[in-house]
């Protein structure tokens, strides 16, 4: 801190108050006393201050050290619930993949059947036809 001008000092009581004050007057003692305990009084209450913001810093590294654990935690929890829901969503839609398999297979068994009826069906009829067709022209050339 820096030391008071005596003489600006000096010079301002004279223009304020009217008093003459030399360097020597015990006034000046008085104000070099208060000069230190004020440096004293500084120095102290700089120190407490850095504490303060010392402890405040800590404090807050804690904090955040506190809230990266909490946000580590809750992600971890999101995820796993993530996991759960979407091995919910896979054994669904393997469920209904089965479901519809079992489906397409019926139909196209249905379908399969019905062909080969049609095809015997048909097959049948052609056979008659023929021996029909047969049994006309033996008959005609048997006559």
């Amino acid at each position: 801190m820096g030391r008071v001008d005596a003489k600006k000092l000096s010079g301002e009581v004279a223009a304020r108050h009217g008093l003459l004050i030399r360097e020597d007057d015990p006034a000046m003692a008085l104000v070099t006393m208060s000069e230190i305990v004020l440096e004293q009084v500084l120095k102290e209450a700089e120190v407490r201050f850095r504490g303060v913001l010392s402890e405040a810093e800590e404090s807050q590294k804690r904090s955040q050290q506190d809230v990266l654990v909490w946000v580590q935690e809750e992600m971890g929890r999101a995820g796993s619930a993530l996991r759960v829901q979407l091995q919910r969503d896979v054994d669904a839609g393997r469920l209904q993949a089965r479901e519809l398999v079992v489906q397409i297979s019926q139909v196209y068994a249905r379908s399969a059947v019905r062909r080969w009826v049609a095809v015997g069906i048909v097959s049948g009829l052609l056979l008659v036809l023929i021996g029909v067709s047969l049994g006309l022209e033996l008959g005609r050339w048997l006559r």
